[in-house]
């Protein structure tokens, strides 16, 4: 359980009261696999935010969820399906770049990951990269079947942040379609810019 994060936790937990409409501590407490301290900790918590309310009965503590802690559970749920389906996808990404860096550019090790750069101007870009082997590259991957803005535009950003980083550029073309429009607009401008296009 220790690669749960925290919204895991605080919606396993307003999960909890909000099926069992009022919830004793100590069933919370085995619910939420947490031990005595932190669930403490997270309750009280919930209660300043107002997402839980607190009732004492005798030496029986039990807690009902609020409007807000509804509502704020309702997020949560949406908020685990996109991060679960981001990385389902990235986990897709990841095999798919296996298969290409394997076939195209040997079987070294790579690493793929979102990373701040900051150029010569002094703007900081996020930009997915890849270091392989003794090389970072910007990484973009391009699967349009069309020339289109769209395609354009990711295109255009990747090699102005190639641009004002110094980095090389890796660009991964899922459709020879687009190849030859890649392939003039990277070469306009180069300035020194190293770019490298993998066609799968």
């Amino acid at each position: 359980m220790s690669n749960r994060t925290r919204i895991d936790i605080v919606e396993k937990i307003l999960d909890y009261i909000a099926r069992e409409e009022k919830a004793l501590k100590t069933h919370i407490l085995y619910a939420s696999n947490l031990n005595s301290s932190n669930l403490n900790k997270y309750l009280d918590w919930m209660v300043k935010l107002g997402l839980v309310e607190k009732y004492e009965n005798n030496r029986n503590i039990a807690y009902t969820i609020t409007p807000k802690g509804i509502e704020i559970l309702d997020k949560l749920k949406n908020l685990n399906g996109v991060l679960n389906s981001k990385r389902d996808l990235l986990s897709d990404e990841l095999v798919f770049y296996r298969d290409v860096f394997k076939k195209t550019m040997g079987s070294q090790e790579f690493t793929v990951s979102y990373k701040s750069v900051i150029g010569r101007t002094g703007l900081t870009y996020t930009h997915l990269t890849v270091r392989y082997g003794d090389v970072e590259y910007l990484l973009l991957s391009l699967n349009d079947a069309a020339v289109s803005q769209h395609l354009i535009r990711n295109l255009a950003y990747s090699l102005f942040v190639s641009d004002d980083t110094g980095m090389p550029l890796l660009i991964i073309l899922r459709n020879k379609i687009v190849q030859d429009v890649v392939a003039k607009l990277s070469s306009l401008n180069t300035s020194g810019r190293r770019v490298k296009t993998i066609v799968v």
